[in-house]
């Protein structure tokens, strides 16, 4: 490593043939620079070594005390004991959503046989209930073993390989009274990430001493100016950092000022209640279970909140004709079927204002086509096949599914499986065969959606 340092210095002044006093500068500030930039990636990776082991045996303490720390939570709370569905578990799971570990760690619950029963990101997951966890192994201080035979009676923690989500530290408490177990998982790459920023924190430091010693050399005004873009550099930064915070704020408001705009509309059907929850909930299912590589999380995200968005029209129908209790007349069918093309002028209003975005042009698209038919049978337009806007035969789809099972007061409402035949048999007629299949593989999904985002009985929201 010396030699090559000598050799380099040795190259660099030949370089400049020093004669001059500017060459002279230049040889010596390159000189100082190669010295300086090995110095400190000698740092930085002795730093990061330390760090890592530093921090190692840290989050495995912390992860063991939180895992203390909840099995004490479920406890004060009174939970018992842990299965999938029960009041208990749903109490468990809004508990383990407001937990908050560092470095994207994450609590979850296991059943009896070391199954996924809650997890933080489990109702934006939800193929996440019911993972087999039982057979990964666990590397600790005594070997390797399985998750499923680690002890009982302590508090077990090491490493685990995670499926796509590489190594983990992770600390396990079985809870007798629940016959449930506490897994507190964190993961390797953001620890080390996070060790990285301790390190290069403590390499900056131990650069702007050495800085500060070069200005004894003659060479201030290269210190100041490379301390000067700095200091730009983590100012804009910063700026950088905020503006991504002020615009995912914006984002966020705006999309809750939507979906509280369509809940506005929504309440005038007193029969929906949690009617647009689910039909977000199912388009998005829908969409990830089409296998389709064009379809990125962006995409899906708009697709949820434009969702919502597919009966905003209905607030252009009178009274009488939206909350008609009986059959409806051919007249009054008419004036119903209306709320798609008034849906569809509405948004487009606003984005006459706003310009283009691509939230709203999808918004327009699933308002207007919701009740196209794949056969062409359907309105406004009569449009037919891969005409259809792809995002409004998802919605399509969603909207039929929740209407066949959820009561109205002139029908009861289908089962599952009987509103799943009712769907299946519109294959290539209703509906994008396409979207059949995708249904086929998540609709187990939309059971569960539909148990846990139930409507509240109509007894129950007059009273509220």
């Amino acid at each position: 490593m010396t030699r090559r340092l000598i050799r380099l210095i040795r190259q660099l002044l030949a370089i400049f043939h020093v004669r001059t006093r500017p060459r002279l500068i230049a040889a010596t500030l390159a000189c100082q620079a190669v010295l300086i930039g090995g110095g400190l990636l000698w740092v930085f990776g002795e730093v990061r070594h330390r760090t890592a082991l530093a921090l190692q045996d840290k989050i495995l303490d912390q992860s063991v005390q939180a895992a203390g720390s909840f099995a004490g939570a479920l406890q004060s709370l009174g939970v018992g004991e842990l299965v999938c569905g029960s009041v208990d578990t749903a109490r468990a799971q809004r508990l383990i959503e407001d937990v908050r570990l560092p470095a994207g760690g994450v609590i979850c619950i296991l059943d009896a046989s070391d199954r996924i029963i809650c997890h933080p990101r489990l109702r934006q997951q939800p193929d996440l209930c019911g993972l087999d966890l039982s057979n990964f192994e666990v590397a600790g201080t005594a070997g390797t073993t399985r998750l499923a035979h680690l002890p009982r009676h302590v508090t077990a923690s090491g490493r685990m390989k995670v499926d796509r989500s590489g190594m983990h530290y992770i600390a396990a408490r079985y809870l007798p009274d629940q016959k449930a177990r506490i897994l507190v998982q964190q993961p390797e790459s953001g620890l080390l990430a996070l060790g990285d920023a301790v390190s290069l924190g403590n390499v900056v430091r131990v650069g702007a001493v050495v800085g500060g010693l070069l200005s004894l050399t003659g060479v201030a005004s290269l210190v100041l100016i490379r301390r000067h873009d700095r200091v730009l550099e983590r100012i804009n930064a910063g700026l950088e950092d905020q503006v991504r915070r002020r615009v995912g704020e914006s984002l966020r408001a705006r999309h809750a000022i939507i979906f509280g705009l369509a809940k506005l509309a929504d309440c005038r059907d007193t029969d929906t209640g949690a009617h647009l929850d689910r039909i977000c909930a199912y388009s998005e299912a829908l969409a990830r279970h089409m296998l389709d590589a064009t379809m990125t999380d962006e995409w899906i995200e708009n697709l949820k909140l434009a969702a919502s968005l597919h009966d905003i029209g209905k607030v252009g129908v009178p009274d009488q004709v939206l909350l008609k209790p009986g059959s409806l007349t051919p007249a009054e069918r008419r004036i119903i079927q209306r709320h798609a093309a008034t849906g569809a002028s509405t948004l487009e209003a606003v984005r006459d204002r706003l310009g283009d975005d691509p939230l709203l042009d999808m918004a327009i698209d699933v308002a207007r086509c919701h009740h196209e038919r794949w056969d062409g049978r359907g309105y406004p337009a009569g449009l037919a096949g891969e005409s259809i806007p792809l995002a409004a035969r998802i919605v399509s789809v969603a909207d039929v599914y929740d209407a066949l099972t959820s009561a109205r007061v002139y029908k009861p409402a289908l089962s599952h499986d009987e509103a799943i035949r009712s769907i299946r048999a519109d294959r290539g007629a209703a509906f994008d065969p396409r979207l059949i299949d995708a249904l086929e593989r998540c609709h187990e999904v939309f059971r569960s959606i539909r148990s846990s985002l139930a409507d509240e009985p109509a007894e129950a929201r007059r009273a509220a």
